[in-house]
């Protein structure tokens, strides 16, 4: 039984015991016999140009599924020297979304990846939408008619409804019965010219045999039905427009999900009846969650806008969906999966996992490693020309939650205060109602570029940059942090002298509390002009002092002091919220807002100090 392998799901069938080399694919929604390729399947590519395409449907949008379909055809198309091309398949009609196919271009520019080929770019094989190849489609429904190997249906939907009521009930496959298969072709003609509604549906009978790259031979385990190729409204079916357009595109692979290796019998079966070469097709393994559902738009964020929306880099998004599914070779791991989309073209290769791929979290490190590699390539200014809108965006909606009082999904809006004055946008002329300085927001975002994540993270991460700090956040955190040190104490060099022998360096703590801490450097801020308020000034000014200062956790004997300046000056700065280096972080807030968070933790730490009996 080592032939024998089952893949679970829900829309897998019930099979009857089988001989060996039954494959029942896991979660895919279908079963079938399969049986291993006469020569070993190999992953390298065609010595030929390929001719690959993206055929998606309008009816939704452009999601991680699909767009690794996309990429993995255009890779195959890039590295051989071939031609991608984009089609739209708009016979569904009464689903499709109105706004779907211009967000489907959008999606795929974002992304990076272009065609040669396509309804917006034209090109030899065109028109590249399917309602708009009608005629081609009825020419060669008519040809298999004349052939015989295509009849009419003049069957009712009530009647085909009535039809697999009594299949269920009777316990037998729930497939067309053939009632309009006997009816003379000079009859169906007829009745068809009197305009009579029907569809048109293929001859099948039997079971055809799919080569795939991925899973080898495959059949499945019943013969196909008579299938409908041209609907009641005069659209074809998914099934004939698909295989007539590769066709007549001259399409030599097609790589898509493993959900349709099911309807693939069906495309072969139309192959062989026109007498064409078929494509090579690659199966590639279905995306679910962790709880190895299919990916929907209920299980998070599946939508490409969502991730564009979230800040997370186009090279890092492609890189990610890559990978799931595909792999640079086996025990690769880390850097070398890093690939920007010229790399991907250049090791790409068509061996592909089999049975589901679970969707993961690798995305979070490729966005480090290609932000990284972004900005010590071109700059901070290349990475923040990129995910500036959704940063924008973040704060924009961040912002009007506290000018609303309302919740933000993250808590942040509770923790902000009202904007800095220089993250409040400058009088338009042009009347817009501009929330936010785009060039401050800018300034923060290159300013901390190596621990940029996403934008909801990176906003929540620099927000004492562009909001004030609330009292109530002081008061908490010096209570949390501060209240229950020991000792703080600062530490001084002095000189002394015995004799005649030479100066003696000596040090010399002296006690202080935190408004004396705030105090003194309230005074060594005052002194630097507003001219010169820059990080270099900043800390010349304040840094001897700020490590200087030490403080005691506890009361015990054993307890070392440790260096407590810098936890202070975070208080201060932004209330003991982790964020941007301290001082890089005053120095973009400007002396106006920096002074006045000294002031004010100076009156929060004295009257709390005050009210602890402190002297």
């Amino acid at each position: 039984m080592n032939s024998l392998r089952i893949i679970r799901g829900p829309l897998c069938r019930s099979l009857l015991a089988r001989p060996p080399h039954i494959f029942i694919f896991k979660r895919l929604k279908f079963s079938g016999r399969t049986k291993a390729p006469d020569k070993p399947k190999s992953s390298t590519l065609p010595d030929t140009p390929a001719r690959t395409r993206f055929a998606p449907s309008p009816t939704g949008y452009v999601h991680i599924g699909s767009l690794r379909t996309a990429l993995y055809n255009y890779l195959l198309a890039r590295a051989t020297g071939g031609q991608f091309l984009l089609r739209i398949e708009d016979t569904d009609r009464a689903r499709i979304v109105p706004d779907a196919e211009r967000r489907l271009y959008e999606d795929l520019k974002w992304a990076g990846l272009s065609w040669d080929e396509g309804p917006d770019v034209g090109g030899p094989f065109g028109p590249y939408k399917q309602s708009e190849r009608l005629e081609l489609y009825n020419k060669h429904a008519e040809q298999l008619l004349d052939e015989g190997r295509a009849y009419r249906c003049f069957c009712t939907p009530e009647d085909l409804d009535q039809m697999r009521s009594i299949s269920i009930q009777e316990g037998t496959p729930t497939i067309y019965n053939g009632t309009c298969s006997h009816i003379p072709p000079d009859v169906s003609a007829r009745r068809a010219a009197n305009g009579e509604p029907h569809c048109v549906r293929f001859k099948c009978g039997h079971r055809p045999l799919v080569d795939d790259l991925v899973y080898g031979r495959y059949t499945k385990p019943d013969p196909e039905d008579d299938f409908i190729i041209m609907k009641r409204d005069g659209y074809p079916t998914y099934h004939f427009a698909n295989v007539v357009d590769d066709h007549l595109m001259e399409i030599t692979h097609v790589i898509r999900g493993a959900e349709w290796l099911v309807s693939t019998p069906r495309h072969v079966a139309l192959y062989d009846a026109f007498g064409w070469q078929k494509p090579l097709f690659a199966h590639v393994g279905l995306l679910v969650n962790q709880d190895k559902q299919k990916l929907s738009k209920r299980h998070g964020d599946v939508d490409i806008a969502s991730w564009r929306d979230r800040g997370i880099l186009p090279a890092t998004l492609l890189n990610y969906v890559m990978l799931l599914g595909w792999s640079v070779g086996k025990g690769v791991k880390g850097q070398q999966e890093v690939m920007d989309l010229d790399e991907m073209v250049s090791r790409f290769h068509l061996s592909f996992t089999k049975g589901d791929i679970t969707v993961n979290d690798k995305h979070e490190f490729l966005q480090k490693a290609h932000i990284k590699r972004l900005a010590k390539s071109t700059g901070p200014e290349a990475v923040s020309k990129i995910v500036l809108p959704a940063v924008e965006a973040r704060v924009r909606k961040c912002e009007e939650a506290r000018r609303n009082e309302s919740a933000s999904p993250d808590g942040v809006a509770a923790e902000l205060g009202s904007m800095v004055p220089l993250a409040q946008p400058q009088p338009s002329h042009d009347g817009s109602d501009a929330i936010v300085s785009r060039d401050y927001i800018k300034k923060v975002l290159e300013s901390d570029i190596q621990n940029y994540k996403d934008a909801e993270a990176y906003v929540s991460r620099n927000r004492c940059l562009i909001w004030q700090v609330p009292d109530a956040l002081y008061h908490s955190n010096f209570q949390e942090d501060l209240a229950n040190l020991h000792e703080i104490h600062v530490v001084k060099q002095e000189e002394s002298t015995a004799d005649d022998r030479a100066p003696v360096p000596s040090l010399k703590r002296e006690k202080l509390r935190v408004s004396d801490f705030v105090a003194t450097l309230r005074d060594l801020l005052q002194k630097i002009d507003e001219e010169v308020w820059k990080k270099d000034e900043i800390e010349k000014s304040v840094l001897s002092f700020i490590k200087s200062v030490y403080a005691t956790p506890d009361a015990s004997s054993n307890s070392e002091p440790q260096l407590w300046g810098y936890h202070l000056l975070r208080w201060v700065v932004a209330a003991s919220r982790p964020g941007l280096a301290l001082i890089p972080s005053m120095a973009l807030l400007g002396k106006e807002e920096t002074m006045r968070r000294v002031e004010k933790s100076y009156e929060i730490a004295k009257s709390l100090e005050l009210n602890s009996g402190e002297n």
